[in-house]
């Protein structure tokens, strides 16, 4: 895969602890090294799945060797005020190795709307825990554009950019995983969500992360050729650094 990814033009990557599961940290960063490539940042901290100070530690680790400097965060339960104080103790564990944790809200998870996340991390301090702010949730979820336009640049940590056709179903769980598109394959408002990010100046990582049955059945360098290509026509602003995650 990161052979695929650094052939098809890609500086950068982020990485999932699912992903790299069963290597050693200094062994993913050796791989990276080897193909050039840079690691923005890694995951996943699962609130309310696990013990949270184990997770921390291996996140830390794989933060170590590979350079990351953010670390995605979700909560997994629908009790989310019973988890924060797990966050807390996660994000400051993270915050001591200098990795800024970025909490996701998902339409259908723990934590589903934007307004709640904003809460959460002004709670625990923007300069340890800003927002991952992911297309698919936020078109899927709703989400306010005022409410976007209305964040500071250094209140955003991460952003997750993809596509995706009409819902065929009521499965919003399926049609996240596996029914999601390239930026410019769906029916996104990309280049308004675009203009929302160069408006409040945004110039952090754009991540492109595209759950996708179809993208996963191809070979890793053919998918993440098209990965990018997809990104080529898509205007993100000369600052935004663009990984594939």
């Amino acid at each position: 895969m990161l052979e695929g990814a650094a052939r098809a033009g890609f500086a950068a990557v982020g990485l999932d602890d699912l992903t790299v599961r069963g290597r050693r940290p200094d062994e993913v960063g050796a791989l990276l090294l080897a193909h050039g490539l840079a690691c923005t940042d890694v995951g996943v901290l699962r609130v309310g799945q696990g013990e949270i100070r184990a997770q921390a530690d291996g996140l830390v680790a794989l933060a170590a060797a590979t350079g990351a400097r953010t670390c995605i965060a979700a909560l997994y339960t629908q009790t989310p005020g019973e988890a924060i104080a797990d966050l807390r103790t996660g994000v400051a564990i993270l915050a001591e190795a200098g990795v800024r944790t970025a909490l996701e809200f998902a339409a259908y998870g723990g934590l589903r709307t934007m307004a709640e996340a904003i809460e959460i991390c002004a709670g625990i301090g923007w300069e340890r825990c800003g927002l991952l702010v992911d297309t698919w949730h936020f078109f899927r979820g709703g989400e306010p554009w005022d409410l976007l336009r209305s964040l500071e640049p250094e209140q955003i940590a991460l952003v997750h950019l993809n596509d995706a056709p009409a819902p065929i179903g009521d499965d919003v769980v399926h049609e996240s995983r596996f029914r999601r598109t390239v930026p410019g394959g769906g029916t996104f408002r990309l280049d308004e969500f675009a203009r929302a990010l160069d408006a409040i100046g945004y110039d952090g990582v754009v991540s492109v992360e595209v759950l996708s049955a179809d993208l996963s059945r191809r070979p890793p360098a053919e998918g993440a050729q098209e990965l990018h290509d997809s990104l080529q026509a898509f205007r993100l602003g000369p600052a935004v650094r663009v990984e594939m995650n």
